[in-house]
């Protein structure tokens, strides 16, 4: 999968990431679950993926997903679905740019996800 520029993919990446920070699920619990929405792509893009940016921003922003959401994210991927990225980027074959956040990754998948 082509990315054609990095540097748009890392601010939209952040800009989603700050849409979910600052969005309270409590207050507004249909925006939010508009911007949970978002995560089955994103991990579909991030599984299938060899480019480094878009594995690096989008290793944290599923980081960032699973920390805020994982309630949500339960009701519209499976636990497996997850765990199968997370394996997929603890590859030695796999770019090593996606270990700068996959530790804090794996932390929120056993913590969240499946404790």
């Amino acid at each position: 999968m082509p990315v054609i520029d990095s540097t748009i993919l890392k601010r939209v990446l952040e800009l989603l990431c700050t849409l979910l920070k600052q969005t309270d699920k409590d207050k507004h619990p249909a925006e939010f679950k508009k911007i949970i929405a978002v995560f089955p792509n994103l991990l579909r893009f991030v599984h299938k993926s060899e480019d480094m940016f878009l594995l690096l921003h989008g290793t944290a922003a599923l980081k960032n997903f699973i920390f805020l959401g994982h309630k949500e994210i339960l009701q519209i991927v499976q636990p497996g679905e997850v765990v199968e990225v997370a394996k997929k980027l603890l590859l030695p074959t796999s770019n090593e740019q996606a270990a700068l956040c996959l530790g804090n990754m794996v932390i929120q998948i056993f913590h969240k996800i499946q404790p």
